[in-house]
Order: C-alpha cells, then structure tokens, then sequence
C-alpha cells in the first residue's frame, strides 16, 4: 500500500489540536519502510500505530524511528531524534499539543528491532501507522 497525503481537521482527539493538520497513512511493507513525509520543515501533532508484525510467528515489537531530514532515512546509518517501541499486538495513539518541530523535514523508519541503528524488516502490512503533521 502506498502512502497518501489528506487535509484533515483535528477533532477526533480528547484535545483539540491548535492547527489544522495533514495526514500520512502507511501500511508497512516487508522492509524497513525509510519514509520521507515532508520534504521541508514541519511538525509532527498526533501518531498512531497499531503493530500486528508476526516476527517469525511468535510476535514482536517494532520501534517507529523518527529522523529530522528532508528525504527519506539511511536506516542503520541515520541516527533517529525520537524512538516510540510498540509492543506485540498492540497500539498506541500519542499527541502532542504544542507539536514536535523537526527544522529539516519529518522521516521515519519502522523496524522490527529496538537497538538504535537497528535495521531489521517488519512484515508486509505488519503495521499500520497515522501521522497528523503539518
């Protein structure tokens, strides 16, 4: 599944955000999806994750990997600003009111393992993830 780009109007949280955001959709293929979702500077106001990656069948955790750059991340290379561990069959949805300012651009990186430079691929469709960014 590619990735697509909506303009959307927070509401669905507890707390209204203070923007109007867009949204990035991404069902994970067999790699570790090194993503560019914004080419320029940007913030990042809401993630959800929903982590269903087999890992051989017996389940596993994935760490989301952010990076502050404007293309897509060299995973095992980059070093990531922010690392969100989802556990086996779990979700996670975090916002951030004031939003978290990447001067770059916004990357990520989903891999099966939580070491820094980990390079491990998830499944294909193993995790779903939302980013609410402008």
């Amino acid at each position: 599944m590619s990735s697509t780009t909506y303009n959307i109007t927070p509401g669905r949280f507890s707390r209204e955000l203070p923007v109007t955001t867009q949204a990035h959709f991404k069902s994970s293929t067999a790699s570790t999806n090194a993503t560019s979702v914004r080419g320029s500077a940007g913030s990042v106001f809401n993630i959800i994750i929903h982590n269903t990656h087999g890992g051989g069948g017996s389940g596993s955790s994935i760490a989301l990997k952010f990076y502050d750059k404007a293309t897509a991340p060299v995973v095992g290379t980059d070093v990531p600003i922010i690392i969100i561990h989802v556990p086996s069959n779990d979700s996670k949805e975090i916002n951030f009111t004031s939003g978290i300012t990447f001067k770059n651009g916004i990357a990520y990186s989903i891999t099966a393992g939580n070491a820094l430079l980990d390079t491990t691929p998830v499944d294909a469709d193993g995790v779903q993830i939302y980013i609410g960014y402008i």
